[in-house]
């Protein structure tokens, strides 16, 4: 029995740049079928191709033994093929019910759309996902995780017997996590397919049977599933052998404390949180979502005020009522956010690296742009960012390097307390590694981090010391050496 669609032999160039050189993949009916790779490894294109985004330069496409050709996802759609893609894409305006159905809507006799029906075939498909998302309710008004769960429950409403799903759990809680597992569990026995890509290794062997590995842009192995190690899967993607971290920093007391917050508050938010952190030390913020840890993070950087509490930079009280009070103190926010909120899309590389010190660099007749350039140069090269050109549009580059790109526009302005959320969300097992081992070297160096994640070993892997966070409220700090995931979880949990 032939596949249920196979892609062959597939190559896609931009100019001369080659994304995809040569890649085959197939899926069988009742298969989860995993693509995993660094970014940049071309798994999107791959995917893009496949749901008739994007048409390849060479190679075919079948499905069930035929020869067929997308030019749009309308094509792919008709073949039984859609995408719930990683990027939000709803109509923000729109409720719920009408970005699952938009261009499907029931219609009555006279060709006037059927709201009552729609809403109503809306709803039974939103239930098979998660059915505490009201169809009523605007699409904008929602959060993050719950408009993911709608481009999810839109995907399937369009009765494909191949869904794509790409990196479908980067903002869901374990939850709502566990209800698009179980569906995927039940469209699978239904003898329905899915292409499954993401970075956590953990949902990639529990939910799929084979995994297709791709390194720029290649396709360097598969595996099947049950055989195979996360450090098997780690090696084929990276092309060698990537150490773990262990911990190789131990908790470090240099008798300087560079930050000090006493009782802070926040209505609704968090409530009394009180820690110090000293200088050249990663404090790790772990929680379950909801605990008030990125309300923490942008309450301390003046996005938010606090109604109580106090907060302390170099033994100074510190009033920090927008965030250029906090810049201009030291103290900086990456948000989760990165491609919302951290990067410049419509800039170059090197001018989001530069912007925060355009003030510095001002000369009588004009920037002295030369001297800009050096030093964004000199840290691309210390943070070993891999770039082009200075020139090249920062959307060019993958998630990791993007990160350290935000991450040297701080370095720049020589801040020295670094608030970081969610740093290595989307991104790679390769590149979150580098990004932990370039903090450490930081910290080394005397910069002071926060380290905020929900993901529990990464946080014991980076920090000194682990401050847990539940419902707003600190529920105990450890030194990460002495940490566990199952005793962080206890804490969050309490």
């Amino acid at each position: 029995m032939p596949p249920l669609f196979e892609a062959r032999a597939i190559s896609k160039t931009y100019g001369v740049v080659r994304a995809l050189q040569d890649v085959s993949i197939g899926i069988q009916p009742g298969e989860v079928h995993a693509v995993i790779g660094e970014n940049g490894a071309g798994k999107s294109t791959l995917m893009n191709i496949v749901c008739g985004k994007v048409m390849p330069t060479t190679g075919t496409l079948w499905r069930q033994g035929r020869e067929v050709a997308f030019h749009n996802p309308r094509d792919a759609q008709g073949s039984g093929i859609a995408i719930a893609p990683q990027e939000i894409s709803l109509v923000p305006h729109l409720t719920v019910a009408e970005n699952i159905l938009l261009g499907a809507q029931d219609r009555s006799l006279i060709g006037a759309i059927d709201w009552r029906r729609t809403r109503e075939r809306a709803q039974r498909y939103l239930a098979e996902i998660d059915d505490g998302i009201d169809p009523g309710a605007t699409a904008g008004a929602l959060g993050k995780a719950q408009q993911q769960l709608v481009q999810i429950a839109r995907a399937v409403a369009t009765r494909a017997r191949i869904l794509i799903f790409d990196e479908p759990t980067a903002a869901l809680t374990s939850r709502e996590a566990e209800r698009l597992f179980a569906f995927i569990r039940r469209f699978r026995a239904s003898g329905n397919s899915i292409f499954y890509i993401s970075h956590r290794l953990d949902e990639i062997s529990e939910l799929s049977q084979r995994i297709t590995v791709l390194r720029d842009g290649r396709h360097v192995g598969e595996l099947v599933t049950k055989d195979a190690t996360k450090n098997e899967m780690i090696r084929l993607m990276a092309g060698r052998d990537v150490a773990g971290n262990g911990h190789a920093r131990s908790a470090r007391s240099t008798g300087e404390t560079v930050l000090k917050v006493s009782a802070l508050t926040r209505a609704g938010e968090f409530a009394d949180i009180s820690f110090e952190l000293g200088k050249g030390e990663i404090l790790g913020v772990a929680g379950l979502i909801g605990a008030g840890r990125t309300e923490l993070g942008k309450c301390l950087f003046g996005v938010t005020r606090a109604q109580a509490g106090t907060i302390e930079i170099l033994g100074r009280q510190a009033r920090i009522a927008h965030p250029a009070d906090a810049i201009a103190q030291g103290l900086v926010y990456l948000p989760e956010e990165r491609k919302q909120e951290g990067i410049f899309p419509l800039l170059s590389i090197g001018e989001n690296m530069s912007i925060s010190v355009y003030d510095r660099f001002r000369g009588v007749l004009g920037l002295r742009f030369n001297e800009m350039t050096r030093e964004a140069a000199s840290l691309i090269e210390r943070l070993r960012i891999k770039i082009g050109r200075l020139e090249d549009p920062i959307t060019s580059l993958s998630g990791g390097n993007q990160q350290k790109v935000i991450l040297g526009r701080w370095l720049l302005k020589n801040s020295r307390i670094l608030i970081l959320d969610e740093p290595t969300r989307g991104i790679d097992v390769n590149a979150k590694f580098e990004i932990q081992s370039v903090l450490r070297r930081l910290a080394d160096e005397g910069l002071s981090i926060i380290y905020i994640s929900s993901e529990l070993q990464e946080v014991i892997d980076v920090a000194d010391r682990i401050m847990v966070m539940h419902e707003g409220s600190t529920r105990g700090i450890v030194p990460a050496a002495q940490a566990t995931q199952e005793g962080l979880l206890g804490l969050a949990m309490s």
